[in-house]
């Protein structure tokens, strides 16, 4: 049989499908074209289910190319084409027939014989360069099964500069995804799904929603009424697959499969999918991702998806297991409670439907050469136009001179160090393909002023649309110089990170001393804001603030801020005549040097900025700044530093982060991420998740902290920065900080370690802590607890707290009723609180405190903990971490001007403390009230009085007369005299005391920033 210019055996094109041969067609007439400079891919697109295996097999063994490449995702999927392509498709369908083959290779480390060789992107990503360059030599045709895998970055390395066809089968077509293989719009196949239906190839499949209880019944009703039909059940990670498993054992001969299974004795559980499945006894297979691809189950007609697939391709993919042929048995998909699966189904299906006539089809792939499409958009535009105030000529991008036509609106430019290998031609080229590669129409120009500058077209899809697409188009511009010997300065219009580039070659910013240095350069500067990020533990502080003031250097918080590194600010400069000559911003994290003052640079223009900021950046200045000199400054660090714990910034993102590793979905929340770093410098990412287990340790060369996340395959792509970052280099992007030993942290690539104003000795009597951290006998001793639980529940005594509770030497106040009350019946606290008038129990569910205490002078609100050290507590900062927190987080229900802000847990308060379902209640919660002990006859009158006693607490909350204080009393914990002996030591003193100093500090300056006064009440 002739096939264009290839003789194709009579038996074996006859076995073909219809769509099999249109592909094998178009594959072969592509790689009878001769090789042109800039060599465009072939798209192939078959439903899972069509054939994908066989047209790979006999495109291969027919091109004309000797040396073949065939890449895929997934091992099982290459141990299957290796099968398929050495001769087992061949014998299946021409048995018997002389067909003469070439040899094949499973291993790619040597690619000097011709033949075909059948790898994964997992293996060439060990690759180094040299090894990829040899590959590329060797190789004369390419083909990419893309699977349903997200595309890989190692196409974009090996498909640069290589002289090969390339051909790329996918069963999901998705536009985006297929920029990255710069598909050739006249070289394509595209069957759809739709299609195979017509052509009696597959099998539509029928969603249904069930009850998770009504499983085992749904599943035994269709195997009976479909003899030799099989069950897949898809899991989400390993413990569904247990769970699934103990559900399902007992009614079905059943198979479980997931690699952590290795070395179980059970018959019916393994850790790798068996040979010839399809030939067991099997019912239902329970896995995780092991079948999603490369196995052959005809006998599969019943899926049940246990969870929501996040990703189109890969439910696409997963639902081909059951839409193939069998007998005449209807495929049948089971979801839980919703039909989120059946949705995303639904929509691949429109998405199939819009490429079955040949118009749609026709704009579709041309939508794929990214040149085509955005000349098209560029050419429905007149060749000029009226704008503003003059005419202007329509852009072209060939014809773009930047020395003459580009402006820049503001002069926002990173200064970062470079690496020793740093070139600026590799780097405009890697940027180049890093436009390329994300479907932009790039364009490199070299400048006589040095300066590499990339324009590019990108088309963003519209983030206002949900079920439709809009493409918004955009002009984008990098452009970088090297200003001096060790450093780049570059411009991204989209403000995009280069800090740290290894692949870029670039180092992190340029030191904080040169970038503030440009506070020097008028004759005198003012600070209006700044911002910072915490380099210790932050358990009780926040791990970032922002500031603004006319001037912050009068507001400086000398202590407050020791514990936190300059992050950005912003300041104007000022001539001798005292009107302002310059404004800017700087990003410390980021290099950033941001003229705030002038704008709209033309190119000349920009670069005489780059050099005067060059200069100024490059003398060394001290700046006689109160605010920058407050800061925590670097320290030199060194490998002896072992990393104690790390703490992940993802508050950027709107959404938790949805990651892949090994093939398992995984939720990372939007937030901060604290982990804890084992003595073997390991940590999980995932909690409890073996899988998510990384590696970190401290390097001599910059950036001095490396994790290293080789161990696991980790699928990201939808946050990478670049379409090549490594998931380590984008956690390294996300990481806030690093805690250390010797108190040492880490962060933005350099290392900082507190100096306190204590490092020289602190008279604790004499300081303003004497009034803050006070002692008290009654706070120390054994038996008491901070609400009187004994014998597993709280006690109540004579409608009154236990003895030997803290909440009992608090609730003394109420001796204020009394006409002339001792010492003895007010109890410890009334020194600090005389005249008290009003103590509600505020205790339990989202509490603003647990005591609120008044009197017409002052507005308490207390927070109680009691520790187990009743004979020698120390002073450490957890002592007291916990409690504060709940202070410091509650600071607003005492300060609120809002008349109407209630307690969270106001339902809570109507009830009888603690609560009503305890075997002992104390029933009223109000203690005192206008001087008065309170008690209620009913509910009714209760909830009155409490409405009356909230609106007293409002009023003198919202009084400028009602002085306003915090409590933390924390007993049995913390001693006021170890902590007073301590930080007379100085640098000295345990280094739990001098955190524990530091925390009070920053919890001082919450309070003070709120005109709240704080007291904390410890043991002597």
């Amino acid at each position: 049989m002739r096939v264009g210019r290839f003789t194709i055996n009579d038996v074996l094109w006859s076995s073909l499908r219809e769509c099999q041969q249109g592909s094998v067609q178009t594959a072969l007439n592509y790689v009878s074209t001769p090789l042109e400079e800039e060599v465009k891919s072939c798209l192939i697109s078959l439903p899972t289910g069509a054939g994908k295996s066989g047209v790979i097999a006999v495109v291969s063994q027919k091109a004309t190319q000797q040396s073949v490449l065939i890449l895929c995702h997934r091992r099982a999927v290459c141990d299957q084409l290796y099968t398929e392509v050495s001769g087992g498709f061949f014998r299946d369908r021409a048995e018997g027939e002389d067909i003469s083959l070439k040899p094949v290779y499973d291993k790619v480390d040597d690619t000097s014989r011709h033949g075909i060789y059948v790898t994964t992107f997992q293996k060439l990503q060990t690759f180094d360069s040299s090894q990829l360059e040899q590959l590329k030599r060797n190789i004369d045709l390419v083909i990419v099964d893309e699977g349903h895998a997200e595309p890989s970055p190692v196409w974009r390395n090996l498909v640069r500069n290589i002289q090969a066809h390339k051909i790329v089968i996918t069963a999901t077509p998705y536009r985006n995804d297929l920029f990255q293989f710069d598909i050739d719009a006249q070289s394509s196949y595209i069957y759809t799904f739709e299609n195979a239906l017509i052509n009696g190839i597959l099998k539509e499949p029928d969603f249904q929603v069930i009850e998770g209880n009504k499983l085992v019944s749904n599943i035994r009703r269709f195997l009976d009424d479909n003899a030799d039909a099989k069950c897949i059940v898809k899991c989400n990670k390993f413990s569904d697959v247990e769970n699934y498993y103990s559900i399902l054992n007992a009614n079905f001969n059943l198979l479980a499969i997931h690699e952590q299974y290795a070395g179980d004795e059970r018959e019916n559980v393994k850790s790798s999918v068996p040979k010839r499945l399809k030939d067991s006894d099997y019912e239902v297979i329970v896995h995780q991702r092991k079948l999603d691809e490369g196995v052959d189950i005809p006998q599969a007609k019943l899926l049940v998806l246990t969870y929501v697939v996040n990703s189109g391709r890969e439910l696409v993919q997963t639902i081909g297991r059951v839409v193939r042929l069998y007998k005449d048995v209807s495929a049948v998909v089971l979801e839980f409670d919703r039909d989120d699966n059946a949705q995303m189904w639904a929509n691949y299906r429109r998405f199939d439907r819009t490429l079955g006539n040949q118009d749609s089809l026709k704009k579709f792939i041309g939508s794929l050469d990214t040149s085509a499409l955005i000349n098209g958009y560029m050419n429905s535009f007149p060749d000029s136009s009226y704008y503003g105030n003059r005419f202007l000529e329509k852009f072209n991008l060939n014809d773009f001179d930047p020395l003459v036509s580009l402006n820049i609106p503001t002069a926002s430019v990173c200064f970062l160090n470079k690496l020793e290998s740093f070139r600026p031609e590799l780097m405009a080229e890697k940027l180049y393909w890093r436009c390329a590669s994300a479907g932009e129409l790039p364009k490199r120009f070299s400048t006589s002023l040095g300066i590499e500058v990339i324009v590019s077209i990108a088309f963003r899809k519209s983030e206002y649309l949900i079920d439709q697409f809009f493409f918004e188009p955009s002009l984008e511009i990098t452009l970088f110089k090297e200003v001096s010997a060790g450093m780049v300065a570059i411009y991204d219009s989209r403000g995009r990170q280069y800090s740290g580039d290894k692949i870029l070659r670039l180092g992190g910013a340029i030191p904080q001393d040169q970038l503030v240095s440009m506070m020097a350069s008028g004759h005198s500067a003012l600070t209006k804001e700044a911002s910072s990020r915490s380099v210790s533990s932050a358990r009780k502080r926040p791990e970032s603030f922002a500031v603004k003031a006319r001037d912050l250097d009068n507001i400086a918080d000398m202590q407050g801020n020791a514990a936190y590194r300059l992050s950005t600010m912003k300041f104007d400069l000022y001539d001798q005549r005292n009107e302002k000559s310059g404004s800017y911003y700087i990003g410390v994290d980021s290099g950033r040097i941001s003229d705030q003052k002038n704008c709209s640079f033309t190119l000349p223009e920009l670069d005489v900025w780059l050099d005067s900021v060059t200069l100024i950046v490059s003398r060394e200045t001290r700046v006689d700044s109160q605010l920058v000199q407050s800061f925590s400054k670097p320290i030199a660090g060194d490998e002896s530093l072992v990393v104690k714990s790390l703490i992940f910034d993802f508050s950027e993102y709107s959404a938790p982060l949805i990651i892949q590793i090994n093939g398992s979905g995984y939720e990372i929340d939007n937030d901060f991420l604290f982990c804890a770093v084992d003595t073997d410098g390991e940590f999980k990412l995932i909690s409890g998740e073996e899988c998510s287990k990384l590696s970190v340790m401290i390097e001599n060369e910059e950036p001095y902290l490396a994790i290293d996340a080789e161990g696991g395959n980790y699928s990201f792509d939808q946050y990478r920065y670049t379409v090549d970052q490594k998931f380590s280099d984008f956690l390294f992007s996300k990481l806030h900080k690093a805690l250390l030993s010797d108190g040492v942290g880490f962060s933005q690539g350099k290392f900082y370690q507190l100096s306190l104003p204590v490092e020289g000795g602190l008279d604790f009597s004499n300081s303003q802590l004497a009034n803050v951290v006070i002692g008290l006998e009654s706070l120390l001793g054994s038996g008491l607890d901070e609400k009187g639980y004994q014998n597993r529940e709280y006690q109540v005594v004579n409608q009154g707290f236990s003895p030997n509770s803290i909440f009992y030497l608090l609730d003394k106040l109420r001796a204020n009723h009394m006409p002339n009350p001792s010492r003895e019946d007010l109890g410890p606290f009334n020194q600090y609180l005389p005249e008290a008038d009003l103590i509600l129990n505020t205790d339990m569910g989202t509490e603003p405190a647990d005591f609120i205490l008044s009197s017409p002078s002052k507005l308490v609100y207390v927070h109680v903990k009691c520790g187990a050290s009743s004979t020698r507590p120390m002073s450490s900062a957890g002592g007291i971490a916990e409690v504060g927190s709940q202070a410091i987080k509650n600071i607003e229900m005492l300060i609120s001007r809002n008349q109407n802000l209630r307690a969270g847990n106001w339902t809570e308060l109507c009830s009888p403390w603690p609560r009503p379902d305890h075997p002992q209640l104390m029933h009223e919660r109000i203690r005192l009230f206008r001087g008065e002990l309170f008690s209620a006859d009913n509910q009714a009158e209760r909830e009155q009085a409490l409405d009356e006693v909230w609106q007293e607490i409002a009023q003198r909350r919202q009084s400028l007369a009602v002085k306003k204080e915090v409590w933390i009393v924390s007993a049995n914990s913390f001693s006021v005299g170890n902590f007073s002996n301590q930080l007379a030591q100085g640098h000295n003193a345990r280094s739990e005391s001098l955190q524990a100093y530091q925390l009070i500090q920053s919890w001082l300056s919450t309070a003070r920033n709120n005109d709240v006064d704080l007291k904390i009440f410890v043991s002597p």
